[in-house]
């Protein structure tokens, strides 16, 4: 396979229309030919039929379109009357997969019925790791670096020049020191507070409304990745997403759902960035609240995940 998109296009034309009418035509494409593991795949089935045509697309049933596990499935029609079916697929084991070709039922306004059958789509699932990190062979150790006997008596002086020190210092402050002392510093902000702030004014601002859906991702994604990290430091805005949701499956702060609604989290803001996909207002709106209710069950005041095993 080459390039970097695939677009395969199957036309059916039925004998039956009249000449002034045009025939539907069903176009079968994925944003993509290779995909490193649980990366999303966008598989696209758009149809274009006569207006007052019913278009009846594959049922998702199973959770699955061949090997690839279904993710998402939105369905949207164009300004100029097309009808689209977006399937947001992850692969989970290497190799060579094969798409089956779709079948899409079109149900004319005369009442005609036509069955579109779309080509089948390879695609290739690669490691998550490099050829460079799946080859690399195991270092042997070396020997450890010890510190020569006759100089070790220089380390005992010096841990008891450090404890007496310490007595000194805490002497002077009992009884040396004059004055009342300061109050404490105040506590830290809450991670959880902080980024209910940072969710608000992203909200105020109204990105969408002003056409910005990109930056409106990119900013929810970013205040998300950094409340992560400041609650449960789990490195996540210097990480790749599937680099942080490897590290997110091994700890016990998460429970199954909240790993899940991560996952699902993050693999929407990825598609919005970088795979150019125009999310409907309901999808805008659903990856706000998605954000709003993990810092809220997993704030400083939320509910944690219980311990397990």
């Amino acid at each position: 396979m080459t390039g970097k998109r695939i677009a395969i296009s199957f036309l059916l034309f039925s004998l039956g229309l009249s000449a002034a009418g045009a025939a539907p035509r069903l176009e079968v494409s994925l944003d993509r030919d290779q995909a490193r593991v649980g990366e999303p795949i966008v598989y696209t089935l758009e149809v274009s039929a006569e207006p007052g045509a019913e278009v009846v697309f594959p049922a998702a049933d199973g959770g699955r379109i061949g090997d690839l596990e279904i993710n998402r499935v939105s369905e949207e029609t164009g300004e100029d009357g097309t009808r689209q079916m977006n399937f947001v697929l992850q692969g989970f084991e290497t190799g060579d997969f094969t798409l089956p070709g779709p079948e899409v039922t079109v149900r004319m306004a005369s009442g005609e019925e036509m069955v579109l059958a779309g080509p089948e789509l390879e695609i290739e699932i690669v490691s998550v790791l490099g050829p460079d990190e799946e080859d690399a062979d195991i270092r042997e150790l070396k020997d450890p670096v010890g510190l020569p006997r006759s100089y070790r008596w220089i380390l005992y002086l010096a841990a008891a020049a450090l404890v007496l020190a310490a007595g000194g210092i805490l002497l002077y402050r009992k009884f040396f020191r004059r004055g009342p002392s300061g109050p404490p510093p105040p506590p830290p902000r809450p991670a959880g507070e902080i980024a209910l702030e940072e969710l608000e004014r992203i909200r105020n601002a109204d990105f969408p409304g002003r056409g910005l859906v990109k930056e409106y991702y990119s900013r929810v994604s970013d205040t998300v990745r950094r409340y992560l990290e400041n609650r449960f430091q789990l490195r996540a805005p210097e990480r790749t997403t599937e680099e942080f949701l490897q590290e997110m499956a091994t700890t016990s702060h998460l429970t199954g759902d909240q790993q899940e609604l991560v996952a699902s989290f993050l693999a929407e803001s990825d598609l919005v960035k970088f795979a150019r996909y125009g999310p409907t207002e309901r999808e805008i709106a659903g990856v706000f609240a998605a954000a709003v209710r993990l810092v809220e069950e997993t704030g400083d005041n939320g509910t944690e995940a219980r311990e397990e095993g």
